[in-house]
């Protein structure tokens, strides 16, 4: 019967652990996707800026023919 109480103290020991490493993990893992997510809408504002600069350019660029 002790046998068994040590058996089932080690196995709660060890789950104790590997939920501790996962919770590590994953924690590591939101760090990661919130620069991620940092990074991407930062890319979106850096494409959406340069959309508008390039819709400006061609609307500059855009003078009339020269038969006018």
């Amino acid at each position: 019967m002790e046998k068994r109480l040590e058996n089932l103290e080690m196995l709660s020991m060890e789950q104790d652990n590997t939920i501790e490493t996962l919770n590590r993990e994953v924690h590591r893992q939101q760090l990661q996707i919130n620069a991620l997510i940092q990074q991407i809408d930062m890319l979106k504002t850096q494409i959406q800026s340069i959309n508008k600069e390039d819709l400006l350019v061609s609307e500059e660029d855009e003078n009339p023919p020269p038969h006018y």
